[in-house]
């Protein structure tokens, strides 16, 4: 099973119809954070939505009072957009 810490071509090239598991856009945007998924103090949501004609994941996370806004692809897992704000 890969590390859903980690994400790279290989975890891609097993994804069915090249869409991303909500697992793995997760931890595209943890290891963006340098965060592992244990240390979060909850996950607040992880949603697939359309946006400028790409299918996204909206993410967002809390850790140690900090509200963590992620948009990831869901076909390649590269942050679109982050966003760090204290709750």
């Amino acid at each position: 099973m890969a590390d859903v810490n980690k994400l790279n071509d290989d975890v891609l090239e097993d994804v069915a119809g090249g869409v991303l598991t909500q697992e793995e856009a997760l931890a595209s945007a943890l290891s963006h954070a340098k965060l592992a998924k244990g240390d979060l103090d909850f996950v607040k949501r992880i949603e697939m939505d359309f946006e400028r004609g790409r299918r996204i994941y909206e993410i967002e996370f809390y850790k140690d009072g900090f509200e963590y806004e992620y948009d990831i692809d869901a076909v390649t897992g590269k942050v679109l957009k982050f966003k760090k704000d204290w709750d």
